[in-house]
């Protein structure tokens, strides 16, 4: 019995001429292209996804020239924009700091997404015994520790210390509302501060970029939970 894939049999398939493997091929780099992440990856794909699109549809019987059309001017636009972000990309320059923390903390975003971070946050530092959030006031700023050690004074008594690569003020920011902790330095500590305004603007015009962050933010509060009370 002939295995039938809709109206074209198994050996049919293996035996389709090259526009009609173009065909497919187009069709399957745009479910790829779903996929990606990287926008100018995704433009990348989507271009070489509508070129193997026109040339099928100019060599089939008869040219479906309204496909090639449609197909061209979507080539002319993901070009444009492919340009611009590399463009853009180029100048994309991070300071020895910055580098360190893209590669630890901020790895899912791309440089440009964590450009757009670095040109809104503060770098900051705080001497020892400095209350960088009062429980029960709402902080102005999400905070991050990139060196140093801080201490949260919590409601049921407990007094954790966390270091270097935490968030401070991050769940503030994600509900509302005051602080949760009382959060001191133990040490003089450099931190990098985002204002919370100027934050939630940037990620309303970035939603990819706010999922991403939400992800941070969920691995952070994961690593604090397993923080036991210091000796």
């Amino acid at each position: 019995m002939e295995l039938q894939l809709s109206n074209l049999s198994l050996d049919d398939f293996w035996n389709m001429s090259p526009y009609q493997f173009l065909g497919h091929f187009s069709y399957a780099l745009v479910a790829l292209s779903f996929l990606l992440r990287d926008i100018l990856l995704l433009r990348l794909v989507a271009i070489v996804a509508s070129t193997c699109n026109v040339t099928y549809s100019l060599g089939v019987t008869p040219p479906n020239l309204i496909a090639a059309f449609w197909q061209s001017i979507f080539i002319l636009i993901n070009v444009t924009w492919s340009c611009r972000l590399i463009f853009e990309r180029r100048g994309v320059r991070f300071s020895e700091e910055e580098k360190e923390l893209y590669q630890s903390l901020f790895q899912n975003f791309t440089a440009l997404e964590f450009m757009k971070l670095v040109r809104i946050c503060r770098w900051k530092q705080a001497e020892a015994g400095d209350i960088l959030t009062e429980l029960g006031e709402e902080p102005k700023d999400v905070m991050l520790i990139y060196n140093g050690e801080i201490e949260a004074d919590l409601p049921d008594g407990r007094k954790p210390h966390y270091r270097d690569g935490t968030f401070i003020g991050e769940i503030s920011f994600i509900k509302g509302g005051p602080a949760t902790a009382t959060v001191r330095t133990v040490v003089p500590t450099r931190y990098v501060s985002w204002p919370k305004d100027e934050l939630r603007g940037l990620l309303r015009r970035n939603p990819a970029m706010a999922a991403t962050l939400q992800t941070v933010f969920t691995e952070d509060l994961t690593r604090k939970l397993i923080v036991k009370r210091p000796e």
